[in-house]
């Protein structure tokens, strides 16, 4: 009888043992697929983010030239003040400025206008879809009644070269 039980303790004994050592490898694989699922979870979650970015960037860059051509400046800038009614005396296209890594273009336009007509034209530009930014903003008062104010306006925006994309090692 001492032999049965003695063999019965040493069978439990060593089903027990396999058991844990299934039962821990049975864990181990558990954790592994919880740590691939958080891992393509974040992986997911960054290409979302990726894409998000690049669409801003896409949207951001159908907002500039593409060329560094300042006339795409001045078509844009005259297309706003077309809907003032406003006419243009002077249309200066400064050249291409470069600057660390992008294109400056800038031009310089004089008309005259009423402060209404100004204001609106401001307004326009500062709602364009495109980026245009005022650099500098000169109005010389009318100097008899009914006459319009001379403006000087020099805008300016920017243009980005193509992202070039760094493949290969």
């Amino acid at each position: 009888m001492k032999t049965t039980l003695a063999v019965s303790i040493l069978t439990i004994a060593g089903v027990l043992l396999v058991g844990y050592n299934i039962l821990t490898r049975h864990q181990e694989t558990v954790h592994l697929i919880h740590a691939k699922i958080e891992e393509e979870y974040a992986t997911q979650r960054a290409q979302a983010e990726v894409a998000a970015l690049v669409g801003q960037l896409e949207h951001g860059r159908k907002r500039l030239p593409g060329t560094p051509d300042p006339s795409w400046l001045v078509t844009a800038v005259v297309a706003l003040a077309e809907q003032e009614h406003l006419r243009f005396t002077t249309i200066n296209q400064e050249s291409p400025r470069a600057l660390q890594q992008f294109t400056k273009l800038a031009a310089t336009l004089e008309f005259t206008a009423s402060y209404h007509q100004l204001g609106s034209f401001l307004d326009r530009i500062e709602r364009s879809e495109r980026f245009i930014r005022v650099e500098q903003l000169e109005v010389t008062a009318p100097r008899a009644d009914g006459e319009e104010a001379s403006i000087r306006v020099t805008l300016s925006t920017v243009y980005l070269p193509p992202v070039r994309s760094g493949g290969g090692a």
